[in-house]
């Protein structure tokens, strides 16, 4: 006779295949846009990334529900200008790059723990680890990480107009600016926030993500600026990832299991139909 444990294993199978095949979000902590407005979304629990094609998901790369293996936990996602595929996975404390043949390359020997968020600078990357409560760059190629900066909770990178670091923390002050020499300088003080992620940097603005308080923030970039509500609540529920979308954003909520596009009039709407995303 067959026992328990089949029956229950066959049963969790068939729900994820069935998840799987029918296209839906399960977990989607990023987003980020690419040459020809690519889009492409980290997935936590697929585990893996997905890509928008013609409006519909596929998977761009599926990983394992086996621990320590490639994109296992998958927490963040950039493409670069040539449309090569960055992601951070804290289960191999790695970030891993795709390229045409969609094969994840490691790059760091596992120097990174846990990958909150990258970004592009030039010919190389940026990392902030929350393991290891220091910001880290490297070569795109590959290479040792030389530390950038000493700074605990940070979940979100930009860079400025004049070429200037920006990070938020979920620490008291929350944003901050990093020059070239390390220097760190406060520019929002207090906890203006509840639970700060992703930003997004367009002008002499910097739109921050706000989990718990289900709100996009704006502030100006400067020193003692007080943050105001961009958008928030409904349609959004818990958001996370942000990206700068033609002239709006794309927002990565894990609890709506959606993609929410803001537009340039601060309009929120889903990316993905509903029968795709629920």
């Amino acid at each position: 006779m067959f026992s328990r444990n089949f029956f229950a294993f066959m049963f969790v199978a068939s729900i994820t295949s069935v998840g799987i095949a029918q296209d839906q979000l399960v977990y989607p902590l990023d987003v980020a846009v690419g040459p020809e407005d690519s889009i492409y979304i980290a997935d936590r629990k697929l585990p893996g990334i997905w890509k928008v094609v013609d409006g519909k998901l596929e998977i761009f790369f599926q990983g394992t529900k086996t621990f320590r293996t490639p994109l296992n936990a998958i927490r963040c996602v950039v493409v670069d200008d040539d449309g090569i595929v960055y992601a951070g996975d804290s289960a191999t404390r790695e970030v891993y790059s795709f390229s045409e043949d969609r094969k994840p390359l490691p790059l760091t020997q596992g120097h990174i723990g846990i990958a909150a968020d990258l970004l592009i600078d030039g010919d190389n990357l940026i990392v902030s680890d929350l393991e290891t409560q220091r910001i880290w760059t490297f070569p795109k190629v590959g290479g040792k990480p030389e530390e950038v900066a000493v700074i605990a909770a940070v979940r979100g990178l930009a860079k400025s107009e004049s070429g200037e670091l920006i990070c938020v923390t979920t620490l008291q002050d929350p944003v901050r600016k990093i020059s070239k020499q390390g220097e760190i300088e406060k520019l929002i003080p207090g906890r203006p926030f509840q639970m700060t992620h992703h930003c997004v940097i367009v002008g002499k603005n910097i739109y921050i993500a706000d989990n718990y308080a289900n709100t996009i923030w704006k502030a100006e970039l400067s020193p003692g600026a007080k943050p105001e509500a961009y958008v928030s609540g409904a349609p959004m529920q818990k958001p996370v990832g942000l990206c700068q979308y033609k002239e709006g954003f794309l927002v990565a909520d894990p609890h709506a299991r959606q993609i929410f596009v803001i537009d340039k009039e601060g309009k929120v709407s889903p990316l993905l139909s509903q029968t795709e995303s629920q």
